[in-house]
């Protein structure tokens, strides 16, 4: 598998973890990240939008930057959950983190770090090219 749809296949886990897996736990309320959050919703449209940049594009700057983007969204939202209106008058409501939001966070990061890292191509001949200053097996003087 290329490193491309590698990164697809991160990015469409991104997606579907927003609207299939629930992000935190308020007692008995488990939201996904759909209803929990306008961040998800961002995280969600950038990997919908990033999905086929990545697959066709040739150069590889503007499917980076919205990875980018698609994991600060959703880094916000995991470092800050949100408080679900009861953010008042000092009352604190605990929130706890639920497994969509870290598999979230792990497949945008697994997305932008697979765009960033820049793919190898094969030699011409289909063998591996020989590493630079001289050919392999030849000592050097």
């Amino acid at each position: 598998m290329t490193r491309r749809r590698a990164a697809a296949v991160a990015t469409a886990v991104l997606a579907i973890s927003v609207f299939a897996l629930p992000w935190f736990a308020l007692d008995g309320y488990r939201p996904d990240g759909w209803n929990a959050t306008w961040w998800a919703r961002l995280a969600l449209l950038l990997a919908l939008l990033d999905l086929p940049l990545i697959l066709v594009a040739r150069d590889r700057r503007l499917p980076r930057a919205l990875a980018a983007l698609a994991l600060a969204a959703v880094a916000v939202r995991v470092a800050f959950p949100p408080d679900f209106g009861f953010g008042f008058d000092g009352l604190s409501v605990p929130v706890h983190r639920r497994a969509g939001c870290w598999i979230a966070l792990a497949s945008a990061a697994l997305a932008l770090l697979l765009l960033s890292v820049p793919e190898r191509r094969p030699s011409p001949s289909g063998h591996r090219a020989p590493p630079p200053g001289g050919s392999e097996g030849q000592a050097r003087a």
